[in-house]
């Protein structure tokens, strides 16, 4: 009986890791062999490999890249800021029907779908006093109301953690409120908050359908312009483009988690 346990369990998790793979890895090395395949019809793999896709590419696949990464970035400042900010705020009312009446509000963004979510934004931005419907600011306003719950819950749930017994003990020694915030809450933060800026910068990067309702003509990012390749049939050009996002996109992703354990490392080391 245990045997035949033990072999039950082997192959429930090979065929969880074989779903896995088919479904996730797969697409993606589907994605990275189309970049350089230069013929690829009814067969295993390519034919043959070329280059020549990244060599096509021009002024405005480099303006969309760099639009990109700028939205990304000011997106993942707003939305780990708003969303630290609210979890502060909101920390002295948990347990209490205010508190979970505003928490449900806040995460309202992620209980639609993107697309209604950049329809409402382009309904209440196109119109004076506040129209901002030609400029890329909407952009920016529609991917951080989509991020900013993501945010606000990393946030909240760290300081559910030890935080609170940390700050009570700063408070009990006369730290004015201004000091703990800045010595004992933002530093036990720096892991949701580093969590929060790359989280918000992936969702930010890869976004497309709250994009696509709400961006200016003459304005594009990556995903836009893939979409495009695609419904031109340059499936093999869009995926060069989306290879390199790809790639540029996890190097950030590492470099943000890099700087924080070297930041941690470096810190166990001046304690002793």
């Amino acid at each position: 009986m245990a045997r035949r346990g033990t072999l039950a369990l082997a192959g429930l998790r090979f065929l969880t890791g074989a779903v896995c793979l088919w479904l996730f890895a797969v697409p993606g090395l589907v994605v990275i062999v189309s970049a350089f395949a230069s013929d690829w019809v009814a067969t295993v793999l390519p034919t043959s490999f070329t280059l020549r896709w990244f060599e096509h590419f021009d002024a405005t696949d480099v303006n969309a890249m760099l639009t990109s990464f700028e939205v990304a970035g000011m997106v993942a400042a707003l939305g780990t800021i708003l969303g630290l900010w609210l979890a502060i705020s909101l920390n002295p009312l948990e347990g209490r029907r205010l508190g979970g009446l505003l928490d449900a509000v806040i995460m309202v963004p992620n209980s639609v779908p993107s697309v209604v979510l950049g329809l409402a934004v382009l309904l209440a931005y196109h119109a004076p006093p506040l129209d901002i419907s030609g400029s890329w600011a909407i952009v920016v306003l529609v991917q951080t109301a989509l991020v900013m719950p993501f945010c606000y819950r990393m946030c909240a749930a760290a300081l559910k953690q030890e935080i609170p017994v940390f700050r009570e003990a700063a408070a009990s020694l006369g730290a004015p409120p201004a000091m703990v915030l800045r010595r004992v809450i933002l530093p036990l933060l720096e892991p949701a908050i580093r969590a929060s800026v790359a989280l918000a910068f992936a969702f930010s990067i890869g976004d497309l359908g709250a994009t696509l309702m709400v961006y200016p003509p003459g304005f594009a990012t990556v995903p836009i312009v893939v979409i495009e390749d695609v419904e031109r049939g340059f499936y093999y050009r869009a995926s060069a483009l989306a290879l390199i996002l790809l790639v540029l996109s996890l190097a950030s992703l590492v470099l943000v988690a890099g700087r924080g354990r070297r930041a941690k490392v470096a810190a166990v080391a001046m304690e002793r």
